[in-house]
């Protein structure tokens, strides 16, 4: 299956597209988060898990997977769109 991946901005190692056989959101985001250079900051390098509290939000198909029934769990179907958004962080 093919999922489409969009940002509000320009992060080259993040591909616009992926294939994958099946999986989850979670599975996803494991795989787009992986190998960039800021990864530990997004999987947990003791679990490669995905921190739920990470600097990106993730929507599918415009939904936040926070409303998601099953949350970052959800099955993903051919052609979902996921959105991930950079945080804002505050801080002085």
């Amino acid at each position: 299956m093919k999922i489409y991946i969009t940002t509000p901005i320009n992060i080259p190692e993040i591909p616009l597209e992926v294939e994958m056989e099946s999986g989850t959101l979670r599975d996803l985001l494991k795989k787009v988060f992986g190998h960039v250079h800021f990864s530990k900051e997004i999987i947990d390098p003791k679990t490669g898990d995905f921190k739920d509290d990470s600097i990106f939000e993730a929507r599918l198909n415009g939904v936040s997977y926070y409303s998601l029934p099953k949350g970052i769990d959800t099955t993903l179907s051919d052609d979902d769109t996921i959105t991930l958004s950079l945080m804002m962080l505050g801080g002085g």
